[in-house]
């Protein structure tokens, strides 16, 4: 967009007229679209047949597996990391539970900030199953 500001007021504009310079590319043969999962994202890649034209470097079968692994790594620590989350908050939800039930008269302190952290551990489970899928779902196509 910055190097075409008068034909390009708006990104969407922008957005546009990459993706039919891709499809056009795509149409000539010289790269293939790749649907996403569960057809969300569309990704292009060059093809087969201007691979060898190409002055791009080819990932060796090394190379992808390290990138497969280094993704699902990505991927586990997210999880490893949001279950803790999600594990903190629950007990600090049960710490105030338990605090209130001792001391029934502040209860009404409590309240919001028991709130709070049960909507934070609803957060943070939505996150790990979200990652999950991912995982399970990147796993699933490369296996």
């Amino acid at each position: 967009m910055e190097r075409y500001p008068n034909d390009f007021d708006k990104k969407k504009n922008a957005t546009q007229f990459v993706y039919r310079h891709l499809k056009r590319l795509s149409e000539d043969g010289r790269i293939s679209a790749i649907h996403g999962i569960r057809g969300r994202a569309i990704v292009f890649r060059w093809s087969s047949e201007s691979k060898e034209d190409s002055k791009l470097p080819q990932l060796t079968e090394h190379d992808r597996n390290k990138a497969d692994d280094i993704i699902a790594t990505k991927l586990q620590e997210k999880i490893r990391h949001y279950k803790t989350e999600m594990l903190m908050n629950m007990g600090e939800t049960e710490a105030y539970s338990e605090w209130v039930q001792e001391m029934p008269d502040f209860a009404e302190h409590v309240k919001s900030h028991y709130q709070n952290t049960r909507e934070q551990a609803k957060l943070m489970l939505g996150k790990v199953k979200g990652f999950e899928r991912l995982l399970s779902e990147y796993e699933a196509r490369f296996s």
